[in-house]
């Protein structure tokens, strides 16, 4: 695994299971983090660039669901792979259906869980990747006047500059200096990267 660093927290209310998981996934590269309570895991959770957290589904003082929903409500996308024993099939599919990573079943077979865990981490790189590109995103297009952003959303429609300039009843060398800067404020080449970048479309060459 790499990372700078690679975290896995790990919480269970057994600390035999905790010493488990050490034992499977000390030697993969990653920073492991154990948690016997919830509440505790939850206040000292910060959210960093690659992480996963494998979670008991059944825990006396909160349940795996209510960490998940604890998590959801600030905001963050931190991948969780559950692990359970006896879990009902309604639990499993609500974690499923509000975004947990994977669910594996007790015995967890080693190579499984270390091969989830990759897994897992990787869509947190992934992840904080697009978060990043949507911060940047919202910057650049904070720096454009309301008149550059109406010239931009006409441009990424595909009309030209005379059409532009008819539309909203300027001159054509208005509408090509205002392109101008939106070329420049963006540091976009094309209309396509125009288009990508407000419409938030992904890069087909990434």
């Amino acid at each position: 695994m790499s990372g700078n660093p690679s975290i896995v927290y790990v919480l269970d209310d057994d600390e035999i299971v905790l010493w488990l998981y050490r034992e499977l996934l000390q030697h993969h590269g990653v920073v492991l983090r154990p948690f016997t309570s919830p509440r505790a895991f939850l206040d000292s959770y910060a959210p960093s660039p690659c992480e996963c957290l494998v979670c008991d589904l059944r825990m006396p003082e909160l349940c795996g669901l209510g960490v998940q929903n604890e998590l959801l409500s600030t905001g963050d996308c931190l991948p969780i792979i559950f692990v359970s024993g006896h879990a009902e099939v309604s639990s499993v599919v609500e974690a499923m259906r509000v975004g947990a990573f994977d669910f594996l079943e007790k015995p967890v077979d080693g190579e499984r869980l270390v091969q989830t865990v990759r897994a897992a981490l990787e869509h947190s790189r992934g992840l904080h990747a697009r978060r990043l590109a949507m911060s940047e995103r919202r910057k650049r297009l904070a720096t454009l006047t309301p008149k550059e952003r109406e010239i931009a959303e006409h441009v990424a429609s595909g009309k030209s500059s005379r059409q532009i300039s008819e539309a909203l009843n300027i001159s054509v060398r208005t509408v090509e200096n205002h392109r101008a800067r939106v070329t420049e404020k963006l540091c976009i080449t094309s209309v396509a990267e125009l288009v990508r970048l407000l419409y938030d479309l992904p890069d087909p060459g990434v």
